[in-house]
């Protein structure tokens, strides 16, 4: 537990039904199981068409209610109970038939890290699907889709209910909003979610066991603003949010896996030949320790305090003050190496073949990581590059293992069981 992040929330304490070592063989010996992972693969045109469809539909964070109705109607198409919480969260569930038997929940956040008035225009193109967004996250909500479609049409009987979400405010500056409902004390859900799969980036070789906490803070300086020329020399905003940033980058030196610090905006200013009566800057925080995190945190405010003193002494009339916003903490933590969901999911792997292996990042399973819950990220299959970036792609080759790997674990935290031999017809292909 991060101790700069500990929240007192916990879920009851829960067991699987059997050994993750046991459940593996179990997973490997069950026929239907194995038709339905076969069923599940012969979806692939299926799934890269809805894909493509909400790929489409510009999300941004805090903006993301059009991409929102249009998963409700898709899961109220495959015949689940569906809502809209009150931040934006669309929640589908099914019932399982034990009311008392924890919940197990999937999600897949909704928005996109591009700003508003992003062109977005998804295609296919040398086997690859491309278009800001396509895989972080169209991909995870695609699989959320597929997973949600097969219990629909597959699983004849399972034990424990499925909540399948699809969360806002995961990227930039929304900070974990929709994830910090779910599991807010008081809720419907707080209380009965034991088991938590966030499905998020590409690939099936890294866990997300470890929530790598952050900070983000904003800078925002004032000055009086005037004429270059004829008032050359009054304090400027943007210069002391310049000379903030390199006493920042002088004190900081980001080590991968570690720690970082990140300049990501730096704005101000009204015109060329204005002297900046405004500036801002954003800077992004990250580091595993504790400890070091409150460092980073110091060292931009010291930074600022020296940026603005320089201007100040270097101008020949005027003053720049500053002031520095918290505008987001994502908690940390990390689930305990002998963790019964961690155990079941290295089983799984060991058993389908994937060499697979910790990773500490930040996403949506740091808030039920930080509360002590039994919660990770796993990709959702498949390559991708070009991530936050306009040309972003995603290719499906190897998809159908991560969707493979991620119906076992369902099963078994669900207790479901397949008939795929007297299942109805599947929907078409498209």
């Amino acid at each position: 537990m991060h101790p700069q992040f500990h929240n007192d929330l916990r879920a009851p304490r829960v067991t699987l039904p059997q050994s993750a070592g046991a459940a593996a063989v179990r997973l490997r010996s069950d026929a239907d199981l194995a038709l339905a992972c076969r069923r599940l693969q012969s979806w692939e045109q299926w799934i890269q068409k809805r894909q493509l469809e909400v790929t489409a539909i510009a999300a941004p964070t805090g903006f993301e209610a059009a991409r929102a109705e249009w998963m409700r109607a898709q899961f109220a198409g495959l015949g689940l109970a569906v809502s809209i919480d009150a931040v934006g969260n669309v929640l589908a569930q099914r019932a399982g038939a034990d009311s008392g038997r924890p919940v197990v929940a999937v999600s897949a956040h909704l928005d996109t890290a591009f700003p508003p008035g992003t062109a977005v225009r998804p295609e296919r193109r040398d086997g690859r699907l491309w278009g800001p967004g396509i895989c972080d996250n169209g991909a995870g909500l695609a699989a959320l889709l597929a997973l949600a479609r097969c219990w629909q049409e597959m699983v004849t009987h399972d034990h424990a209910s499925l909540l399948f979400v699809a969360t806002v405010g995961e990227e930039g500056e929304g900070d974990l909003r929709g994830m910090r409902h779910l599991f807010r004390p008081g809720t419907r859900w707080a209380s009965r979610i034991a088991w938590t799969l966030v499905l998020d980036g590409p690939g099936t070789a890294q866990i997300t066991a470890a929530a790598l906490p952050s900070l983000r803070l904003r800078a925002v300086l004032e000055g009086p603003g005037g004429h270059s020329w004829s008032d050359a020399g009054r304090a400027s905003a943007l210069h002391a949010a310049v000379r903030a940033g390199a006493a920042l980058l002088a004190q900081v030196q980001s080590e991968p896996g570690e720690l970082a610090c990140n300049l990501g905006c730096l704005r101000g200013g009204s015109a060329v030949n204005a002297i900046a009566a405004q500036a801002e800057c954003k800077i992004d925080l990250r580091a595993r320790d504790a400890t070091r995190l409150r460092q980073l945190d110091q060292a931009v405010r010291r930074a600022f305090a020296a940026g603005v003193e320089q201007e100040n002494a270097a101008a020949r009339a005027g003053r720049v003050q500053a002031r520095i916003e918290r505008i987001g903490a994502r908690p940390g933590g990390e689930l305990a190496p002998d963790a019964p969901l961690l155990g079941l999911v290295r089983e799984v792997d060991a058993a389908l073949g994937i060499v697979s292996q910790i990773q500490c990042a930040s996403t949506d399973a740091n808030i039920p990581i930080a509360q002590g819950r039994q919660a990770l990220r796993l990709g959702t299959g498949g390559t991708a590059g070009g991530i936050h970036t306009l040309e972003e792609w995603y290719d499906p080759a190897g998809r159908a293992l991560a969707l493979r790997r991620l119906l076992w674990i369902l099963a078994e935290l669900a207790g479901a069981e397949f008939a795929l031999r007297s299942a109805q017809p599947c929907l078409p292909a498209g």
